[in-house]
Protein backbone atom coordinates (compact mmCIF):
# COMPACT_ATOMS: atom_id res chain seq x y z
CA UNK A 1 0.00 0.00 0.00
CA UNK A 2 1.30 3.16 -1.00
CA UNK A 3 2.30 6.22 1.54
CA UNK A 4 -0.71 8.40 0.47
CA UNK A 5 -3.22 5.22 1.05
CA UNK A 6 -1.99 4.66 3.99
CA UNK A 7 -2.68 7.95 4.82
CA UNK A 8 -5.67 8.61 3.79
CA UNK A 9 -6.99 5.42 5.51
CA UNK A 10 -5.43 7.00 8.43
CA UNK A 11 -7.57 9.75 8.42
CA UNK A 12 -10.43 8.25 7.25
CA UNK A 13 -10.30 6.14 10.89
CA UNK A 14 -10.84 9.06 12.48
CA UNK A 15 -14.54 9.78 11.35
CA UNK A 16 -16.47 8.63 14.13
CA UNK A 17 -17.29 9.10 17.22
CA UNK A 18 -15.75 5.99 19.09
CA UNK A 19 -12.42 6.88 17.47
CA UNK A 20 -12.23 10.68 18.56
CA UNK A 21 -13.20 9.27 22.27
CA UNK A 22 -11.00 6.66 21.81
CA UNK A 23 -7.93 9.42 20.93
CA UNK A 24 -9.67 11.69 23.83
CA UNK A 25 -8.90 9.23 26.36
CA UNK A 26 -5.58 8.30 24.90
CA UNK A 27 -4.40 11.89 25.34
CA UNK A 28 -5.70 12.35 28.77
CA UNK A 29 -3.55 9.58 29.78
CA UNK A 30 -0.49 10.96 28.11
CA UNK A 31 -1.68 14.66 29.72
CA UNK A 32 -2.14 12.72 33.27
CA UNK A 33 1.09 10.85 32.87
CA UNK A 34 2.76 14.94 32.06
CA UNK A 35 4.24 13.90 28.93
CA UNK A 36 2.33 16.38 27.40
CA UNK A 37 5.51 19.45 26.41
CA UNK A 38 2.72 22.39 26.24
CA UNK A 39 -0.14 21.73 28.42
CA UNK A 40 -0.98 20.00 32.34
CA UNK A 41 -3.58 18.88 33.38
CA UNK A 42 -4.91 19.47 37.25
CA UNK A 43 -7.91 17.39 37.89
CA UNK A 44 -7.98 19.04 41.29
CA UNK A 45 -8.81 22.19 39.40
CA UNK A 46 -11.73 20.48 37.17
CA UNK A 47 -14.85 21.43 39.76
CA UNK A 48 -13.78 25.52 38.99
CA UNK A 49 -13.01 25.07 35.65
CA UNK A 50 -16.72 23.99 35.45
CA UNK A 51 -18.29 26.25 37.48
CA UNK A 52 -16.57 29.34 35.25
CA UNK A 53 -17.79 27.60 32.49
CA UNK A 54 -21.37 27.61 33.63
CA UNK A 55 -21.14 31.37 35.17
CA UNK A 56 -19.76 32.55 31.58
CA UNK A 57 -22.52 30.67 29.55
CA UNK A 58 -25.60 31.61 31.71
CA UNK A 59 -24.10 35.25 32.01
CA UNK A 60 -24.35 35.41 28.22
CA UNK A 61 -27.20 33.04 27.28
CA UNK A 62 -29.26 33.03 30.28
CA UNK A 63 -32.34 30.91 28.54
CA UNK A 64 -29.36 28.43 27.93
CA UNK A 65 -30.19 28.84 23.65
CA UNK A 66 -26.84 28.92 22.77
CA UNK A 67 -26.31 29.81 19.19
CA UNK A 68 -24.28 27.53 17.11
CA UNK A 69 -20.66 28.65 16.06
CA UNK A 70 -18.93 27.68 13.03
CA UNK A 71 -17.42 29.51 10.41
CA UNK A 72 -21.20 30.08 8.71
CA UNK A 73 -21.81 32.07 11.87
CA UNK A 74 -18.91 34.37 10.51
CA UNK A 75 -21.14 35.01 7.10
CA UNK A 76 -23.83 36.72 9.32
CA UNK A 77 -23.54 40.53 10.73
CA UNK A 78 -26.32 42.72 12.03
CA UNK A 79 -28.58 39.33 11.65
CA UNK A 80 -27.83 40.07 7.74
CA UNK A 81 -26.91 36.26 6.78
CA UNK A 82 -24.54 37.42 3.68
CA UNK A 83 -24.13 33.69 2.45
CA UNK A 84 -28.01 32.18 2.81
CA UNK A 85 -28.66 35.69 0.69
CA UNK A 86 -25.89 34.64 -2.06
CA UNK A 87 -27.41 30.96 -1.91
CA UNK A 88 -30.85 31.83 -2.10
CA UNK A 89 -30.09 33.76 -5.48
CA UNK A 90 -28.13 31.03 -6.87
CA UNK A 91 -30.23 28.37 -9.00
CA UNK A 92 -28.48 25.35 -7.87
CA UNK A 93 -28.42 22.43 -10.58
CA UNK A 94 -29.23 20.17 -7.37
CA UNK A 95 -28.42 20.00 -3.79
CA UNK A 96 -24.96 18.12 -4.21
CA UNK A 97 -23.55 21.33 -6.09
CA UNK A 98 -24.80 23.87 -3.51
CA UNK A 99 -23.22 21.62 -1.01
CA UNK A 100 -19.44 21.32 -3.13
CA UNK A 101 -19.89 25.14 -3.52
CA UNK A 102 -20.57 25.67 0.69
CA UNK A 103 -17.84 22.98 1.02
CA UNK A 104 -15.45 25.08 -1.07
CA UNK A 105 -16.47 28.63 0.81
CA UNK A 106 -16.20 27.18 4.13
CA UNK A 107 -12.63 25.74 3.72
CA UNK A 108 -11.42 28.66 2.05
CA UNK A 109 -12.80 30.73 4.07
CA UNK A 110 -11.34 29.02 7.41
CA UNK A 111 -7.85 28.82 5.40
CA UNK A 112 -7.62 32.13 5.24
CA UNK A 113 -8.23 32.92 8.48
CA UNK A 114 -4.99 32.13 9.61
CA UNK A 115 -4.70 35.43 12.29
CA UNK A 116 -4.53 38.75 10.59
CA UNK A 117 -3.47 40.21 14.18
CA UNK A 118 -5.33 42.40 16.71
CA UNK A 119 -5.23 45.37 14.12
CA UNK A 120 -6.51 44.16 11.26
CA UNK A 121 -9.98 44.90 9.96
CA UNK A 122 -12.34 44.19 6.81
CA UNK A 123 -14.18 47.51 6.45
CA UNK A 124 -17.62 46.62 5.18
CA UNK A 125 -19.14 48.18 2.43
CA UNK A 126 -22.33 47.24 2.64
CA UNK A 127 -22.46 48.58 6.65
CA UNK A 128 -19.50 50.82 6.61
CA UNK A 129 -17.70 48.79 9.70
CA UNK A 130 -14.78 47.99 10.63
CA UNK A 131 -14.79 44.42 11.77
CA UNK A 132 -11.89 42.58 12.96
CA UNK A 133 -10.92 38.96 14.41
CA UNK A 134 -12.44 35.58 12.72
CA UNK A 135 -15.89 37.86 11.71
CA UNK A 136 -14.10 39.99 9.49
CA UNK A 137 -12.33 37.87 8.02
CA UNK A 138 -15.24 35.41 7.38
CA UNK A 139 -17.10 38.63 5.87
CA UNK A 140 -13.40 39.68 3.47
CA UNK A 141 -13.00 35.77 2.43
CA UNK A 142 -17.05 35.52 1.75
CA UNK A 143 -16.98 38.69 -0.61
CA UNK A 144 -13.95 37.41 -2.38
CA UNK A 145 -15.49 33.87 -3.04
CA UNK A 146 -18.45 35.62 -4.12
CA UNK A 147 -16.75 38.21 -6.45
CA UNK A 148 -15.01 34.70 -8.04
CA UNK A 149 -11.38 35.33 -6.98
CA UNK A 150 -10.46 31.75 -6.11
CA UNK A 151 -12.58 30.81 -9.21
CA UNK A 152 -10.73 29.58 -12.69
CA UNK A 153 -14.00 30.06 -14.57
CA UNK A 154 -15.54 33.30 -15.22
CA UNK A 155 -18.93 31.66 -15.80
CA UNK A 156 -19.09 29.78 -12.53
CA UNK A 157 -17.57 32.52 -9.50
CA UNK A 158 -18.88 30.51 -6.31
CA UNK A 159 -15.84 28.18 -6.52
CA UNK A 160 -12.37 27.41 -5.72
CA UNK A 161 -9.48 25.96 -7.84
CA UNK A 162 -6.36 24.61 -7.01
CA UNK A 163 -4.35 26.43 -9.83
CA UNK A 164 -6.10 29.91 -8.83
CA UNK A 165 -5.18 29.56 -5.17
CA UNK A 166 -1.50 28.39 -6.00
CA UNK A 167 -0.92 31.32 -8.39
CA UNK A 168 -2.02 33.65 -5.87
CA UNK A 169 0.11 31.95 -3.19
CA UNK A 170 3.06 32.46 -5.16
CA UNK A 171 2.26 36.59 -4.96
Amino acid sequence: MSLANLETSAALSLLNAKAVRERAHRMLAIGLEDKLPNFRIHLDRMDSAVDLVLETTRKAYPSLEVPFHSRWRHFVTNNDNRWADVADQTQWPDPAARARTEFDLAIVSVFLDAGAGPTWRYHDPKTGLAIGRSEGLGLASLAMFESGVFSANPRSRLRVDADVLRARLQV
